[in-house]
């Protein structure tokens, strides 16, 4: 018997302002190009993907909880205050500092 997987992946790109409010600009090109349907070989199989739905945020450090790793630049949220970005890596903020999952300390509860 089949299952249907949905399967969120997220990715970031990096753009001029110009470009966030265009019609049909950069952010429309890469959408338009990672939504096409695809076939994707894993081992001697090859599975069908396709496109169900797709969206955009253009991340605000000043008015959303997410900003970039103090250590390493990777996007993150902080899990331990509200509204936290589901779609970025779990991060929180240690000694002042917003740090991603794998830069926090080893026993930190969101640390990788």
């Amino acid at each position: 018997m089949k299952k249907t997987v949905l399967i969120n992946v997220s990715f970031l790109v990096e753009v001029e302002e110009i470009e966030v409010h265009k019609d049909f600009g950069m952010i429309d090109q890469v959408t338009n190009e990672l939504c096409q349907g695809q076939t994707i070989k894993i081992g001697t199989s090859e599975v069908s993907v396709k496109w169900e739905s797709c969206s955009t945020v253009v991340l605000d450090p000043v008015s959303m909880n997410c900003g970039q790793c103090s250590t390493c630049g990777r996007w993150t949220t902080d899990r331990e205050k509200n509204d936290s970005l589901l779609h970025l890596c779990n991060g929180a903020t240690f000694e002042g500092k917003l740090l991603c999952d794998e830069c926090l300390p080893e026993d930190h509860r969101w640390s990788f």
